[in-house]
């Protein structure tokens, strides 16, 4: 059997030996260090899901922002347009508000005209408070003035017909008479 003495100095030995024998201290270390490297590893993963989702949700957002801009930027045009037309359509019904339904009138007055009655003068009258026509004419018979009276009333371009005078010539035997016509707006005739 073979002996052999170790030499070396006992601080080195007891260092040697701290090495090789079993240390709840070092142990615990160990574990701690351990369990520090896994939680810092999964939190910076967890960071890191969190700021990929984070970027995602920014693009959605300014996707989102882009294509409401656009989208308001076609509802500005589309304002402006509806403006414009609003405006041509405004100057269009004022054109039309402020002039006679002289087309009306005279349509009205040929329907109702019967076989020999004749229409001496048309005049017509603007006011504030709206527009009248005056009308002398003649007919065979008063009848035939009852009768027209009535068809102008019927035809929805007048709001009232009243008939001042009439007068029979003993010399032709033809009934003259004289009717005032008080003229509806030109967006409320209706048409017969």
């Amino acid at each position: 059997m073979r002996v052999q003495f170790d030499l070396r100095p006992a601080t080195m030995l007891e260092r040697e030996r701290k090495k090789t024998t079993f240390n709840a201290t070092r142990l615990v270390a160990f574990i701690l260090m351990i369990v520090f490297v896994v939680s810092n590893s999964f939190y910076l993963w967890v960071a890191f899901q969190n700021m990929m989702r984070l970027n995602d949700a920014i693009e959605e957002k300014e996707y989102l922002v882009n294509d409401l801009e656009s989208g308001k930027n076609a509802l500005e045009a589309e304002v402006g347009r509806l403006r414009r037309q609003e405006a041509d359509y405004a100057a269009t019904l004022k054109i039309m508000q402020d002039d006679l339904p002289t087309l009306e009138v005279l349509e009205a007055l040929e329907k109702g005209l019967q076989t020999g009655m004749g229409l001496n003068t048309l005049r017509f009258n603007t006011t504030p408070q709206g527009a009248t026509a005056m009308v002398d004419a003649t007919a065979a018979t008063d009848e035939q003035t009852v009768q027209f009276s009535s068809s102008l009333t019927g035809s929805g371009v007048f709001s009232a017909v009243t008939m001042p005078s009439s007068k029979l010539d003993d010399r032709t035997k033809r009934v003259s008479f004289t009717m005032s016509l008080t003229l509806l707006p030109i967006g409320q005739i209706k048409k017969q």
